[in-house]
């Protein structure tokens, strides 16, 4: 192949990859949303400008959050909501860090991932089926996250807004605030300084929801597509014909090769996002248990609404990241009960054996984890009844 033959392959990687033209779109979109090329393994088809018009505000954005946690620091309900802002900005930087940090990584498992479907599908036409199910998966899914995170951040732009109207309405006067607490070395209540400083606070949620979307979103195409290997190479075990010989043993051979190459997959994305997993799950809860606070303490009061909506998009963020791997835990588990359901019984005692070891290699799932625990669906509930209680711990001290 020539030069300008790959630079049209990398051009046009969806015409290239017929059988999954649908796959990657969002993640496309959100990505280029930030400047970022996903399809190349360089910054050199990005818009760097872009990128740090997005990505230089939510940095300085840090500065006065902190500062006004210090300063909060002895009134709970202003903490708590300083300190929600807070590390939901600090986790969107450890995901725009450990994206550039993984970025040929990355791209490079894409490429690998639909290389090996789109094999499959050519060897096995019954596996486009199940390719196709797992990205219209993929993409349901990461669409509903788009919208639930845009819905939290059209809330945040909108908040001040709503607390101005609440005034005009009681006749009290007029105190402009801002989406996301922060202390300035300026008067907030002058216009000239408060519509700079509100469209930062807006440039810097955008940021924030977009590369949170970026990252998270990429995980679902990982974790789905891997899922869609498991599937073929049980599907394929199962309809495996028992006809002695070697044949039978290189057809057993070619998917244990191909379940082999989706264990490797996905222990590789799990090693990769277990300091964002670990992260995740730590600073949602805190934040859960912080927002979740504010609704309490604001409820019925409309403002609440914006926190609402933020406790919503971090329950399913925390949902969605235990959904993926348990997604996995169950994909690479039920290709041992393949094993099982295939005609074994029939094979060749070469084959058997091989299968026997196949069957001790199955018994071991893949695993997302967090260093010392599991992103699973037990471990979101545990988080969800530990953050409520937490919720009325922090009432008590406000009481």
């Amino acid at each position: 192949m020539s030069d300008h033959q790959k630079g049209k392959s990398k051009e046009n990687p969806e015409k290239e990859q017929g059988g999954q033209g649908k796959s990657l779109r969002v993640q496309i979109l959100v990505y280029r949303c930030m400047g970022i090329d996903l399809w190349s393994p360089t910054t050199a088809n990005d818009r760097p400008l872009l990128t740090f018009i997005t990505m230089g505000p939510l940095f300085l954005f840090m500065v006065p959050m902190f500062l006004a946690a210090h300063e909060y620091i002895t009134q709970v309900s202003l903490l708590s909501d300083t300190l929600g802002s807070t590390f939901a900005s600090m986790l969107t930087l450890v995901k725009f860090l450990l994206f550039c940090y993984h970025r040929a990584e990355f791209v490079g498992l894409i490429y690998r991932i639909r290389a090996i479907l789109d094999k499959e599908i050519s060897v096995w036409p019954d596996a486009r089926e199940i390719v196709e199910e797992e990205n219209r998966s993929d993409q349901m899914l990461s669409l509903t996250y788009t919208r639930c995170f845009g819905l939290a951040g059209i809330f945040a732009a909108l908040k001040p807004f709503v607390g101005i109207v609440i005034s005009l309405i009681r006749g009290d006067q007029i105190h402009l605030e801002l989406p996301h607490n922060g202390v300035y070395p300026y008067d907030l209540q002058v216009v000239m300084w408060y519509v700079p400083t509100y469209l930062w606070n807006v440039m810097a949620s955008y940021s924030a929801v977009t590369m949170a979307l970026c990252v998270d979103s990429l995980l679902f195409f990982f974790t789905y597509n891997v899922c869609a290997i498991f599937r073929i190479a049980k599907h394929r075990i199962i309809n495996l014909a028992a006809v002695g010989g070697a044949e039978e043993l290189e057809g057993l051979v070619q998917v244990l090769l191909l379940h082999q190459k989706g264990l490797q997959i996905a222990e590789q994305i799990a090693d990769r996002y277990r300091p964002l997993i670990f992260l995740q799950f730590f600073l949602s809860a805190l934040q859960i248990c912080f927002i979740g606070f504010q609704v309490a303490d604001l409820f019925p009061n409309p403002q609440s609404l914006y926190f609402v909506a933020f406790v919503g998009s971090l329950l399913i963020a925390l949902f969605i990241y235990s959904k993926c791997g348990e997604n996995i835990k169950s994909a690479s588990l039920e290709f041992g009960n393949g094993l099982y359901e295939s005609d074994w019984t029939a094979f060749a005692p070469p084959t058997k054996r091989v299968l026997l070891i196949a069957a001790m290699r199955a018994q071991r799932p893949c695993q997302m984890k967090g260093y010392f625990f599991e992103a699973s669906m037990a471990t979101f509930s545990a988080i969800v009844r530990s953050a409520m209680s937490y919720i009325m711990m922090l009432r008590s001290f406000n009481a």
